[in-house]
């Protein structure tokens, strides 16, 4: 297992939580990752990709380090429904994280939607490379 953040900061506080354990706290920009082509088996991000300068770069960088076969997770433990009330805003068209925009940057980067929640309590992406 290997975490990944852009911030000393983070993996600082991932290893003070024991969420090092047996994995290795790598330092990188998930968007250029120092791993070779189908070193990962799977990549969980959780409430990271709206906030990425880049979402598409990192969707083609996720699938490269993927070995065919593996899986993509993109979870937020709230909907996108909840997060925009709690920001002050409506839902909008345009965000990146809506169906019609995700799945086909998803497929664009080479993975293949499995599933695609947007429930109030949760919101979920599986896929598979």
């Amino acid at each position: 297992m290997i975490g990944v953040d852009v911030t000393h900061a983070m993996l600082d506080a991932a290893a003070r939580a024991g969420h090092g354990g047996p994995a290795r706290l790598l330092l990188a920009d998930c968007a250029r990752l120092p791993l070779a082509a189908g070193a990962v088996h799977g990549i969980f991000a959780a409430g990271l990709l709206d906030h990425l300068p880049r979402p598409a770069a990192a969707l083609r960088e996720w699938a490269r380090v993927t070995a065919p076969g593996g899986e993509l997770l993109l979870f937020h433990p709230s909907g996108r429904a909840e997060r925009a009330a709690r920001h002050g805003r409506a839902v909008s068209p345009d965000d990146p994280l809506a169906e019609p925009n995700l799945r086909p940057a998803l497929e664009a980067a080479g993975w293949h939607v499995a599933t695609y929640e947007d429930a109030p309590t949760h919101f979920l992406i599986r896929a598979t490379r």
